[in-house]
């Protein structure tokens, strides 16, 4: 029987295809060559394709062969060859294929022309593995390799690292991998040393502070390595500490966010910072007693620390004081009164300070009264009303606004006359003035010129009203005290002025004016509600006498200003707010 007669070309005539294979092995390729000479040629063809309009031919699978047959017997040896006509992804499922049975390529180079299939079949991963004949699986773990810089996949296929070292470096940070990669070329880190390594540096998402359903995709979610690759670090670990590390201080900072409506300080707490919590409270060796600390929930120092500390992210620690010197001062305080009741217990046991016919002591009463500080955000609304409530009684009292403009006539300070408020209260009061009436003084002569007598009087007081919001805070409270303005007859309980506090100290002004006593069992339920339905609650409490009753953080402090006046000066001072003149001192 005759033999098939296998066709050949000369090597000159063969060109290189697009081989899915970059390295070849100088070991394996002279053990190639040794072989060729010892069998006399090319015992197994090449596959070759035309290329169009030439007499040449490319290689399509066995580009091995080639190069060691041109090696030893040069270009004009009659090459073996298989003659198939091909497309291109034809032509690269034979290579891959046949490289992948025989002198196995890299897995990084299979990786490679895995990812060149899928992208010529538009994204189908079926028929990506049919075409490789792969097991979709095996297309998986090869497509996974693909998060490895090019450094890494380079050194897998060169054989500089193992297939374990390109499995763990796959989930790390790509800008991470090549300066691990160094280290574990130039120290020969084994495989079972570099998973070591990186175990130290992952997160474990059982402990995340934020939401982890968006990690179940994420190449760097190590469970998507364990299921792929034989090394990895297990299920439950983040491999980019980083990224970890960024969404667990949003989460915190979130978390700190929203307990801003609570306490007055919030302090995130990260590494580094020294901080020591100074807790505050009613008892105990370090406590300030029960009415301070209901005062100390109303202190703008009074607050609570977030940790951004490894171990306790996210955890909370309320009722801190901020201010140590203060929180000393308070504590040596009661500590002094305690003191004090004790020395009085001790001598009523000698029969002294009983109350008559009982038989129990009269405890003296001891200790300062409780005090906090004021959170600035008050400070400023209140000044801004103590403004208005000026203007409205330098408005209502006209002996003493002439006084009043005398004196700031005298003091230098009549330009503290605000241009803007005293324009809206001109536009109130007479209305037919025109507000752009000109740059001139002569164009406001003119105009004033033409307004009607009976408007004048509250016109000419309107000015020493406006100078109510120019003046300095000292000379503000100087005007106050003068004009005796009552605080009761101005202030009003309203959200915008409750919006102003935190929850914490919220309580300590319902404590403070009697709200939490007049509301009883509901007050444990109302505070318990978010803020806008504490507000509401504190509010609408029955009985309650929110006409009179003001918080000492809207009263100005009382001193001596002037000469007294007569009692029908003074009793203009106690009328009730004029609403036109209160309105007219508005700015616009």
């Amino acid at each position: 029987m005759e033999t098939p007669t296998i066709p050949t070309l000369p090597l000159r005539r063969i060109l290189q295809g697009e081989n899915p294979r970059e390295y070849f092995d100088p070991d394996d390729m002279a053990e190639l060559e040794d072989g060729l000479r010892a069998a006399g040629g090319v015992i197994q063809p090449i596959i070759v394709r035309p290329i169009l309009d030439s007499d040449r031919y490319e290689i399509v699978a066995g580009e091995r062969r080639w190069r060691a047959a041109k090696n030893v017997f040069g270009d004009d040896y009659d090459m073996p060859v298989v003659i198939r006509a091909l497309s291109d992804a034809q032509a690269e499922s034979f290579a891959t294929i046949e490289n992948h049975h025989r002198a196995a390529m890299s897995h990084a180079e299979e990786a490679h022309a895995a990812k060149r299939m899928l992208m010529r079949v538009k994204g189908d991963k079926d028929e990506t593995a049919a075409a490789l004949g792969w097991k979709p699986e095996l297309l998986e773990r090869r497509l996974a390799l693909l998060t490895c810089t090019p450094a890494v996949l380079k050194a897998l296929t060169h054989r500089k690292i193992q297939l374990g070292h390109a499995e763990l470096l796959a989930g790390v940070p790509p800008e991470k991998q090549d300066g691990v990669l160094d280290a574990i070329i130039e120290r020969r880190v084994p495989v079972a040393v570099l998973k070591a390594q990186l175990g130290r540096f992952a997160r474990r998402l059982a402990d995340a502070i934020f939401d982890t359903a968006p990690c179940a995709m994420c190449t760097h979610n190590s469970a998507r390595q364990s299921g792929l690759f034989d090394e990895s670090l297990g299920d439950g670990y983040c491999q980019h500490p980083t990224h970890y590390d960024e969404l667990t201080m949003l989460a915190v900072q979130a978390r700190a966010d929203g307990l801003r409506d609570e306490f007055p300080v919030v302090r995130i707490v990260k590494v580094g910072d020294g901080f020591t919590p100074l807790p505050v409270a009613a008892d105990g060796d370090l406590g300030v007693g029960a009415p301070q600390y209901r005062s100390c929930l109303g202190c703008h120092s009074f607050g609570c620390a977030v940790s951004a500390l490894p171990g306790s992210y996210g955890e909370v620690t309320r009722s801190l004081c901020f201010d140590p010197a203060c929180n000393s001062q308070k504590v040596a305080l009661r500590r002094k009164a305690q003191r004090e009741a004790g020395q009085t217990s001790a001598s009523d046991e000698k029969g002294k300070g009983t109350a008559s016919g009982t038989g129990k002591p009269v405890m003296k009463k001891a200790g300062a009264k409780p005090a906090n500080q004021t959170p600035q955000r008050v400070i400023s609304h209140r000044v801004a009303e103590w403004r208005k409530w000026a203007a409205q009684a330098l408005m209502a009292q006209p002996q003493r606004n002439q006084r009043v403009l005398i004196a700031l006539t005298r003091y230098g300070r009549v330009g503290d006359a605000r241009a803007i408020e005293y324009g809206a209260a001109m536009r109130r009061i007479a209305s037919g003035w025109v507000s752009e009436s000109g740059w001139g003084l002569a164009s406001h002569l003119s105009q004033a010129d033409q307004l009607a007598p009976e408007h004048l009087d509250r016109l000419v007081r309107a000015v020493a009203a406006s100078a109510a919001f120019g003046v300095g805070e000292r000379d503000l409270l100087d005007l106050l005290n003068y004009l005796e303005v009552d605080e009761a007859r101005y202030f009003k309980w309203d959200k915008i002025f409750l919006e102003l506090f935190t929850m914490s100290e919220l309580e300590s002004l319902a404590v403070e004016v009697g709200l939490k006593e007049a509301m009883g069992s509901r007050f444990k339920v109302a505070r318990a509600r978010r803020k806008p339905e504490f507000i509401a609650a504190l509010l609408e409490v029955d009985g309650f006498a929110y006409h009179g009753t003001v918080p000492v953080a809207m009263r100005y402090p009382r001193h001596p200003v002037g000469a007294a006046l007569g009692c029908d000066e003074a009793g203009s001072a106690e009328a009730e707010p004029q609403t036109l003149d209160a309105e007219a001192t508005q700015p616009i």
